[in-house]
């Protein structure tokens, strides 16, 4: 009925933590692993949790060379056999019923893609703590920022919402990820832009994504994740989040701006998202140090809501 597609590389230090939760979601009928040319032991891990459920098609591929997340994304659309494609990251839970949850609202609503709410777990949380903790949201704020094309993960609101963007966690079918495949550019660096690509590609097509609060993925805190985007420089994410950002600017803000009615050029909207992204860099975490400071005594530092 579904097919879970996870690209990955190196990762079976984390995968080994998430991958029953993949594998209890009912409706997820196939599950394929995108191995972008990885040299541990990802196959081994996955071949272990296969044996363990027969009912299930799992495929691994490895990919001979790098080729980054989105193409690895494209390979294993290319090779699944079910019409609905439910996307997830190496480095995160699937609440239960997730893929249940996003299948029936994808069905009933009509909309081209379903996520649920992307939670970042603590270091001393269970993922059933960090669902408790995070609720309906974390912060007072707008779910999207317009201008500079921005999802706000931790904003809070109670519901189902529609927006242009989401998180990476996202249920769509197989005939749009045809229609609308993601884009290879993003594949040095840290890859910014590379999951929202397709969800523009949607919006400024008149396709609608939703976004609700009834499942959950969770993601793994920083310190167990060793590698990836989050890990690059500071200030080497500054750069390939604008460098990509243009990018992604040139190729969807003259459409975007159309449908949202934005009145602000596009040379504007990627100097305020340059300024965004500066201050997120590094005025941002040594303020949210200090927040943390003041609310908890003991000293203990934590990942914030995005």
């Amino acid at each position: 009925m579904i097919t879970l597609i996870v690209p990955t590389r190196n990762r079976a230090h984390t995968l080994k933590l998430v991958l029953p939760s993949y594998f209890e979601q009912n409706e997820v009928t196939e599950l394929i692993f995108v191995s972008d040319a990885g040299t541990d032991e990802t196959p081994e891990l996955v071949a272990q949790f296969a044996q363990l459920h027969p009912e299930k098609n799992v495929q691994v591929i490895v990919n001979e060379q790098r080729r980054g997340a989105s193409v690895s994304r494209n390979i294993g659309v290319e090779r699944c056999r079910n019409e609905y494609v439910l996307f997830c990251d190496d480095d995160e839970y699937l609440e239960a019923g997730y893929a249940h949850t996003c299948l029936k609202k994808l069905r009933n609503s009509g909309v081209a893609a379903v996520s649920g709410r992307r939670v970042y777990m603590r270091d001393d949380e269970s993922p059933e703590q960090a669902l408790h903790r995070f609720g309906t949201g974390m912060r007072n704020s707008a779910p999207f920022r317009p201008l500079i094309c921005e999802y706000v993960n931790g904003a809070r609101f109670a519901g189902d919402i529609e927006l242009p963007i989401t998180n990476a966690i996202i249920l769509t079918t197989r005939s749009l990820l045809k229609r609308f495949p993601y884009d290879g550019f993003y594949a040095r660096g840290n890859g910014y832009r590379e999951e929202t690509d397709f969800q523009m590609n949607l919006f400024v097509h008149d396709l609608t994504i939703l976004v609700t609060n009834d499942c959950h993925s969770i993601h793994l805190p920083l310190t167990q994740v060793r590698t990836g985007g989050q890990r690059v420089n500071p200030l080497r994410r500054l750069y390939w989040s604008i460098y990509y950002t243009n990018y992604f600017f040139r190729k969807y803000y003259r459409a975007y701006a159309r449908r949202l009615r934005l009145r602000a050029p596009r040379w504007l909207a990627l100097a305020c998202f340059g300024v965004f992204a500066l201050y997120r860099e590094t005025l941002r975490p040594p303020l949210y140090l200090v927040w943390t400071a003041l609310k908890r005594p003991s000293g203990r530092t934590h990942v914030t809501e995005r």
